[in-house]
């Protein structure tokens, strides 16, 4: 298998608290990854490794086949949250154009810029949206705008960190779909903590805390019921082999594991 990451032994601290350790998988090209976890257990830091932000204590990361620097203009990535200056005039256009920066010529935007940009826009189906002022636009239609952006830079891997997070449930369902979508031609892997997404649209669950465990999102789903307090809970199972466990978040436990959703 040609992988698009590949992660072996990888250990990470901060100071002398370990965060990662002995983490190894592999992830094949047109997957979409669902990452699971408490907080705390390392997901984002993982992100950061594969960003080539961060380097591994012990063991090795590769992506798309280099070391993550190398890689990095290969990859894209959409944070939680943007930062950003409601007051600065910039529209919707000029952002996805960023994602060209450094591939015309003399430091502008050519016809193939602004046309690799329109297309990234219609790709996350915001056609028209090309001079509407970025400070206008809802939450998930500025996480979309984020995305094109790093479509439109051509990137073969796209790694989203809470990308649904405080986005209303229609455009939840959207962003699930066009993650969907995307992986007829690139790799997805998000950091989530809404777990329909683990058996709706993920192909694979990568459950973290401390260590890592890959799994086939078909393996793993189990099914949805409610718990005594109203809550929807959502049942994962899986075997005994599964090494990231963690009793107080009922997260990845051997057999049933019963995720808050």
């Amino acid at each position: 298998m040609n992988s698009v990451i590949d992660l072996n032994d990888v250990c990470f601290s901060y100071g002398g608290e370990e965060v990662l350790h002995n983490v190894s998988f592999r992830i094949g090209a047109r997957s979409l990854v669902a990452v699971v976890g408490p907080n705390g257990g390392g997901k984002t830091t993982l992100l950061k490794l594969l960003l080539g932000a961060l380097a591994p204590r012990f063991g090795s990361v590769r992506v798309l086949g280099d070391a993550p620097g190398a890689a990095r203009g290969r990859v894209g990535y959409v944070p939680q949250s943007l930062p950003f200056d409601a007051k600065f005039p910039v529209t919707v256009g000029e952002v996805v154009l960023m994602g060209r920066v450094g591939r015309g010529r003399f430091g502008f935007y050519g016809r193939a810029d602004r046309d690799a940009a329109a297309d990234a826009l219609g790709q996350v189906r915001l056609e028209g949206f090309w001079g509407r002022a970025f400070a206008e636009l809802s939450g998930g239609e500025r996480q979309r705008v984020m995305i094109a952006q790093a479509l439109a830079g051509g990137a073969e891997l796209l790694l989203l960190d809470e990308p649904v997070a405080n986005i209303d449930p229609a455009h939840t369902a959207r962003m699930y779909a066009l993650f969907g979508d995307l992986t007829a031609r690139m790799t997805v892997m998000m950091v989530s903590h809404n777990l329909s997404v683990v058996t709706s649209h993920a192909t694979h669950v990568l459950c973290v805390n401390r260590t890592a465990a890959l799994h086939d999102a078909a393996d793993v789903a189990g099914g949805r019921f409610v718990s005594a307090d109203g809550g929807d809970l959502l049942s994962i199972r899986h075997g005994a082999d599964c090494q990231v466990a963690d009793a107080s978040a009922a997260l990845c436990a051997p057999h049933n594991g019963k995720i808050r959703n």
